[in-house]
């Protein structure tokens, strides 16, 4: 059963799994937890992941407005050519 982040012992690992092995594998991942936990970041360090966060951010931002727009310029010249087709296939016709 899978519950908050935990799995049982042999449970979505692709096949049994022995005692011996979960039990190394949990203090394994006991000890990262703990050494997670402990790790304290300067106001410097902070600040600095603070803008390194945000710059990719409004790249991000960049990017998509880029996309949307050659979405829109895209849409619009399919359009004028489907309008065109429709209004040059009427005129022979």
């Amino acid at each position: 059963m899978q519950t908050a982040n935990h799995l049982e012992a042999g449970e979505g690992w692709g096949g049994e799994v022995s005692g011996e092995s979960w039990a190394r594998l949990q203090s394994l991942l006991e000890l990262v937890r703990e050494e997670n936990r402990r790790v304290e970041l300067s106001p410097e360090r902070r600040e600095e992941l603070r803008e390194r966060v945000l710059a990719r951010v409004a790249r991000m931002e960049v990017q998509r407005r880029r996309r949307r727009a050659l979405v829109r310029a895209a849409s619009a010249v399919f359009l004028a050519g489907m309008i065109l087709t429709v209004f040059v296939r009427s005129r022979v016709s």
